[in-house]
């Protein structure tokens, strides 16, 4: 009997040891018992506040009760260790761990709150959050069936968001940026993708209005939902609509005035507006281009409505393709000022980048008729007369010893 009174008191104690909060008195290891002023390591259960630099000399593994971290304090791995938990956790400090993993937190509440520093080789995050300060993870960032809001700063070499929610409304970098299964990613502040964005499953890439940058360096391969409202978005490689996974693909334009410039364009899925896209290079349509878009080929090589490169779909007749405004080809100064380009300047119009030498010149309107026309001079930058022009969209072939170039333009009214 006696034996089994001890066993419950220990057990009593236990318990009530659970529940404890302990707090580091000094900097240490986690592992040590001088560094918390229980003289003891924390326990499954307990509230751990860390008020100076603990070290984790090895994993460590916490769950139950809560961390936080306080403006002085510090948690750092040693090597490969790290930390997983399924404590709320708070951290005001420095975090600077291997690897560090926060799963099944509470739904409802937000059970991670950074208003600090966390800086990782690996993140994985399973639970609502919002970060108000800056989260690093050099290799990998996982947020997995969670809800989480960026004012901050966040950056990986690759990020992926799988059936969670991500709000951005602060500095959010990737190299790769993955949306997975029912992912969303809602930007409304600054999103730059360094290499590739790849929108798969069911997944929905979201530029809302007042984003102040959503900037793709490389390819945009989407295979499911772009969703671009009053707000412009910019791909420097390829923008892909691709239905290698669900049967049709599709960027819609919720708000007037959304905007994608893009370098390539290859359309294998739905597109429709109110929106508009420019396009610098190649323009492919193999799916079904809706009314309401505005499209524009910078570049086109037919004179032939819509003016694609490449046309195997459907162009509805309510598609608009390049109308006074929407895009503004012809009348931009490119960077490379050694390229044929067409200038308007004080109402003339010229064309500029030309070698020495002859040039022939035609020129279209958009319902395909031949307009006179003529340059005049033999320099770089030559004038070009086209007394019956009228307004509306028309297109320029020009042919030098370098090659053909047709450039579209718009005269206005």
């Amino acid at each position: 009997m006696r034996a089994l009174l001890l066993l419950s008191l220990l057990c009593a104690g236990a318990v009530l040891r659970a529940q404890s909060t302990v707090s580091s008195v000094a900097d240490g290891a986690w592992t040590a018992a001088g560094t918390w002023d229980c003289a003891c390591v924390p326990q499954t259960g307990d509230t751990v506040v860390v008020q100076h630099a603990v070290g984790l000399p090895v994993d460590v593994v916490h769950l139950g009760g809560a961390i936080r971290i306080t403006t002085s304090g510090a948690l750092i791995g040693s090597g490969p260790s790290g930390l997983w938990s399924n404590a709320p956790f708070t951290n005001a400090g420095q975090v600077s761990v291997h690897r560090l993993v926060l799963p099944e937190g509470n739904v409802w509440t937000d059970s991670l709150l950074n208003s600090g520093t966390i800086a990782t080789t690996r993140m994985a995050v399973r639970r609502r959050g919002r970060n108000t300060g800056v989260i690093t993870a050099i290799d990998s960032l996982v947020f997995d069936h969670c809800s989480f809001h960026n004012e901050a700063t966040i950056s990986s070499r690759v990020i992926w968001v799988r059936d969670s929610l991500l709000w951005n409304n602060g500095l959010f970098i990737s190299y790769e940026l993955v949306v997975d299964s029912t992912g969303l990613f809602h930007n409304v502040g600054t999103c730059r993708v360094l290499d590739h964005l790849a929108v798969r499953s069911n997944g929905n890439f979201t530029v809302a209005s007042g984003a102040a940058e959503t900037h793709v360096l490389g390819d945009a391969d989407i295979r499911w939902g772009l969703n671009v409202w009053d707000a412009l978005m910019r791909v420097d490689g390829r923008l892909h609509l691709n239905d290698a996974e669900v049967p049709i693909p599709h960027l819609t334009f919720f708000v007037e005035g959304g905007r994608i410039h893009t370098r390539h364009f290859r359309n294998q899925g739905w597109v429709a507006g109110p929106g508009m896209i420019c396009i610098a290079d190649s323009a492919e349509n193999l799916g079904i281009l809706h009314p309401g878009l505005t499209l524009c080929d910078a570049t086109p090589t037919t004179f032939t409505w819509p003016y694609l490169d490449l046309n195997t779909g459907t162009v509805y007749p309510g598609v608009l393709v390049c109308p006074q405004g929407s895009c503004t080809v012809g009348a931009q100064d490119l960077p490379d000022r050694s390229s044929v380009r067409l200038i308007h300047v004080d109402g003339r119009w010229a064309v500029t980048g030309l070698h020495d030498g002859p040039a022939g010149i035609e020129l279209m309107d958009a319902a395909g008729r031949r307009l006179p026309c003529a340059l005049i001079g033999t320099g770089p930058t030559r004038e070009l007369l086209a007394p019956e022009i009228a307004s509306g969209v028309h297109v320029l072939r020009v042919a030098t010893t370098t090659g053909v170039r047709a450039l579209r333009f718009v005269q206005g009214p």
